[in-house]
């Protein structure tokens, strides 16, 4: 057995349900990226008090998930310490991983019902 460990990103070390949440987020937030971006160039030619309040909060809105993709992309590059194996990594922080793999979960899942109510 080799005790030589090399550096992991987060994605790479985290386990497969984490893995696929992260991502299963990631495609939901893009999905609605491309909605609300539909949306706004939809609005376009309208001028009207209502239609450009509309396109203020869906401008606002499209900020916010842009922020949540770069967020998801820093965090999926993020490079684990080489001193650590993926196992190990997974096993120092089960807890914190777990609570992370809930939330991504409960986020996708958030995401669904926001595109239901455009």
């Amino acid at each position: 057995m080799s005790n030589e460990h090399h550096e992991h990103t987060f994605i790479e070390a985290v386990d497969n349900d984490t893995r696929n949440n992260i991502l299963r987020l990631d495609q939901k937030l893009k999905g609605l990226q491309a909605e609300i971006s539909a949306k706004i160039d939809g609005m376009a030619s309208l001028t009207d008090a209502a239609s450009s309040e509309r396109k203020k909060q869906l401008m606002i809105l499209s900020d916010e998930v842009k922020k949540a993709i770069q967020g998801i992309q820093r965090l999926v590059n993020l490079a684990v310490a080489d001193e650590f194996s993926a196992s190990e990594f997974n096993e120092m922080n089960q807890e914190k991983i777990e609570a992370l793999r809930e939330m991504f979960k409960e986020s996708a899942d958030k995401i669904s019902l926001i595109k239901e109510k455009f």
